[in-house]
């Protein structure tokens, strides 16, 4: 499996686990733990292809001692800092469900590895 195969497949399932996780959300917090929860989801998923995208760049270039690439990992950062800020400013997501979105990249990558482990062995 290359690395765009695992991108993809890692995107697609947190995407099914943040709607699944909407869902329950929504019965818990309302109007706002469902948009908290669909917002942290979606959040989470831009930030792993982001990420994604400057690793397959810095794999591919030759030198991977280019300066800058500290500051593009902070504005990064910055960015994602700056959009829950943003929703948690607004008043209208749940912080609680916020999180739990959040949560579904690292779930989904950890399950994304012991699946290929399991189609190795």
């Amino acid at each position: 499996m290359g690395r765009s195969d695992l991108t993809s497949r890692v995107s697609r399932d947190a995407c099914v686990l943040g709607v699944a996780l909407t869902a329950p959300a929504a019965w818990l917090g309302g109007v706002d733990g469902a948009l908290g929860a669909a917002a942290g989801a979606g959040i989470a998923v831009a930030n792993f292809r982001w990420l994604a995208s400057r690793v397959s760049i810095t794999l591919a270039a030759a030198s991977a001692g280019r300066p800058g690439r500290a500051l593009g990992g902070v504005l990064r950062l910055a960015a994602l800092a700056a959009v829950v800020a943003l929703l948690l400013a607004s008043g209208h997501a749940d912080p609680i469900a916020i999180v739990g979105g959040l949560s579904v990249i690292p779930v989904t990558v950890i399950a994304e590895g012991l699946r290929t482990v399991r189609e190795d062995a």
